[in-house]
């Protein structure tokens, strides 16, 4: 069974090669490199005031 990031390779090496690529392989190139160079990540916080502290939470 393929792999995206296999598929991903063999059309990188296609486009080094000189051969055209459709739009499919395309979308799949995009799609790949948008996931490889995001640079943003989720982050959940939770703040609890005066857990075990003095009055302004402090230890």
């Amino acid at each position: 069974m393929a792999t995206i990031k296999g598929i991903y390779e063999l059309i990188k090496k296609d486009q080094l090669e000189g051969k055209e690529i459709n739009s499919f392989e395309q979308a799949i190139v995009d799609a790949v490199e948008a996931e490889q160079f995001t640079t943003t990540k989720e982050v959940n916080l939770t703040f609890i005031k005066n857990k075990d502290g003095g009055e302004d939470g402090n230890y």
